[in-house]
């Protein structure tokens, strides 16, 4: 049976990665500074089937992880970086493009989660641009005997299919009532 949800799990993982590398995600730059994950390495958080008690990459990269560090950390850092590149034209993404004109100014994040391959999916929109969703995966590097965490890399865009309900001054409202909300 574990064997059996160890395949599902790493299809799922594929099939994530796959959506967020396809044709239309053209990935150009990383943050990392070391070459691309190989799609095989990046499914971290799956475990032989014999070292159940392991503990998982994502384990390392959020023990230390309090409430108000889902909202602002070094994904969400990066996630900005990669943006701030965009804009400044050092790097291209297509998914982005149709959207520049809101990608210059503040995102708000709508929802997020580790990701299955490591790291963290991000889901956010565009104060500008409030209807439009984009999910993003960043990914970072752990050092197991170090417990570090490191090169941060953004994975892709991409623009989801379904839309924000809530108007600007509305998620404005929200963030100035709940300090724990940013804009990025």
């Amino acid at each position: 049976m574990k064997t059996i949800l160890g395949i599902i799990v790493a299809c799922i993982a594929l099939v994530c990665y796959i959506s967020l590398h396809g044709e239309n995600n053209e990935k150009t730059v990383s943050n990392s500074v070391e070459a691309p994950i190989d799609s095989l390495d990046i499914i971290d958080s799956i475990f032989d089937e014999d070292d159940s008690d392991a503990e998982s990459l994502n384990d390392i990269r959020f023990a230390d992880f309090e409430d108000e560090d889902w909202l602002d950390n070094e994904y969400i850092r990066t996630l900005r970086q990669y943006i701030d590149d965009f804009n400044a034209g050092k790097i291209e993404d297509e998914a982005l493009n149709p959207f520049r004109k809101a990608a210059k100014g503040k995102f708000v994040i709508y929802k997020v989660e580790p990701a299955l391959m490591g790291g963290l999916f991000i889901m956010f929109t565009f104060i500008d641009q409030p209807e439009d969703i984009f999910s993003t995966w960043v990914y970072s590097e752990v050092n197991e005997t170090t417990r570090r965490v490191t090169n941060y890399s953004v994975e892709g865009i991409k623009h989801e299919d379904f839309k924000n309900d809530m108007p600007r001054e509305e998620i404005l409202k929200i963030v100035n009532e709940r300090p724990e909300l940013k804009l990025f």
